[in-house]
This record gives structure tokens, C-alpha cells and sequence, in this order.
């Protein structure tokens, strides 16, 4: 375990190595197709995406992965691997080892969406569009107190909280899986997977610069969000569209989870480029 763990910070953390993560699914029969890369969000696997990937093009490729601190991939115990510009890199490396060789479009949910955005910055070249579902984009911390938005302080401050808790979350996700809330979810999170649960939420989402970068977006971007969410700051969505034609804005009487009202949204944006 110690040997493990001292290799992991050598390789990933002082060589900036990135992990090759758990590859969900892939289809990748034609070279220099265009590529769906699918992302799921916090707390949740690839294993979300499943009744999407017959409704992509029969033409194109997909690949579909579970993050870092999620499913079957690596665990690792270094907050920073996980914040979502760490994740991009994992992203990629999986889908290069795994045969990507043509465009990507990108497609995340929730934590998904803020890595798809990243992905889109680092890695723009290769990109020809991004469909954001359900991002939790809140704005910059660093802001003066007058520019606060009160609902995404309240967000942030409620997930600080939330994390003195892991028994009560893990219990409450439990249920939430038993009673369908969270859609077409394979969550795993239990005591054992809850670090990475909690170094994703720190790192990932309390901590991000996602709005930042969209506001500079080039390419195509689709916000598909619900207007029954509580997770999510609609003027922010708003706030980015306004200031630069790339984003789109597609709201929908629905929740926080993927169900089928949203797996037909998605679609139809794909199909609409």
C-alpha cells in the first residue's frame, strides 16, 4: 500500500504524469471520425451514459470513461489530481491510449460539464463542440463582496458543510439511488469511495475557473440545464451566453438528473450541427 502510494506520488504527482483511467465503453470503428467523449459527473460512473450511446451518429466513434476517485479507475489520495483541469489530462491520455484519432465532441453532466470545459481550453484544436448538462458553474471566490451572487456562496458554503458529514451523505445518496433521483445513475459512492467524493467536490467544484473560460469559448456550446435544480445558479448561464455568441442556453422543466426529456435534448443538439 505504502510502496503504491509512494509510486503514485512519484509518477503522477512529481512527474505530472497523467493516470489512464477506466474506459466504460468505446466504439471506435472509423479513424478520424468525429468522437464522442462522454463525462459523467460527481459521485456517478460512465455507466450514466448508456441509454445515450445508441442514439449517437452511426457514423462516429465514442469513448466513455470513469473519472479519477470514480468507478473503476484510481483512487489516488492528492486533493490537486483532482481538480478538473487534472481530470482534462486524464481524459485525454485515456482516449489517445484508447484509439482516439479524430474531432471530439464533447458531452458532460454536472462535475462532467466543468471538465468537458477545461478539456475544450487545454486541448482546443481537437475540439468541435461541447454540450454542458447541469453545470455547477458558480463564480470566482476572489471576487469583492459586492459582486457576490448570494446564491453561489450559499452553494459553496452548504458543500463545506456537507463534507463534516460523510455518514449522512453516503446514506442520503443511498437512498436517493433506491429511489430513482439521481436518473440513470451506477453511483458508487460508499466510506470506501468517499475520498474521492470529497476531493472532487473541493477541488472541483468548490474551487473552479469554469465560467472564466467560457466567457472566452470559440466553439459551439450547448447549456442544457433544469430550471427544478437546486444545485445550479441560472443567471450565470445567462450572465455567459449574453456576453459571447458561442453559448446557447437550453432550459428544461426538469431536475439535476439525466432523464429521458434531457437524453432528447442532447440529441437534438447534436443532430442540429
Amino acid at each position: 500500500m505504502a510502496r503504491n502510494g509512494w509510486r503514485d506520488r512519484i509518477v503522477h504527482r512529481w512527474l505530472h504524469i497523467p493516470y489512464r483511467l477506466s474506459v466504460r465503453y468505446k466504439r471506435l470503428r472509423r479513424p478520424f471520425a468525429t468522437t464522442y467523449v462522454l463525462i459523467h459527473g460527481l459521485a456517478d460512473t460512465g455507466a450514466l451514459w448508456q441509454p445515450l450511446l445508441a442514439q449517437l451518429p452511426k457514423q462516429s466513434n465514442y469513448i466513455v470513461v470513469d473519472l479519477l476517485g470514480h468507478g473503476e479507475s484510481p483512487q489516488p489520495h492528492d486533493e490537486s489530481i483532482y481538480r478538473a483541469s487534472e481530470q482534462a489530462r486524464h481524459v485525454l491520455t485515456t482516449c489517445v491510449a484508447a484509439g482516439l484519432s479524430g474531432p471530439v465532441v464533447l458531452i458532460g453532466h454536472s462535475f462532467g460539464a466543468l471538465v468537458a470545459t477545461e478539456f475544450s481550453h487545454m486541448y482546443r484544436g481537437i475540439v468541435r463542440q461541447e454540450v454542458l448538462v447541469s453545470p455547477p458553474i458558480y463564480r470566482d471566490e476572489t471576487g469583492s463582496r459586492r459582486d457576490w451572487l448570494r446564491q453561489d456562496k450559499l452553494l459553496r458554503s452548504v458543500y463545506r458543510q456537507v463534507l463534516k458529514t460523510p455518514n449522512l451523505v453516503v446514506a442520503g445518496y443511498e437512498l436517493g439511488d433506491k429511489l430513482g433521483a439521481l436518473g440513470f445513475s451506477h453511483m458508487q459512492l460508499s466510506k470506501n469511495t468517499f475520498a474521492g467524493f470529497e476531493n472532487t467536490l473541493r477541488a472541483g467544484i468548490i474551487s473552479q475557473r469554469t465560467g472564466r473560460l467560457l466567457r472566452h469559448i470559440t466553439i459551439p456550446t450547448t447549456i442544457i440545464y433544469g430550471r427544478l435544480d437546486p444545485l445550479l445558479v441560472a443567471r450565470n448561464f445567462t450572465a455567459l451566453a449574453r456576453v459571447n455568441s458561442c453559448i446557447t442556453v437550453r432550459p428544461l422543466s426538469t431536475g439535476h438528473a439525466i432523464r429521458e426529456r434531457t437524453l432528447r435534448e442532447i440529441v437534438a443538439v447534436i443532430q442540429s450541427r
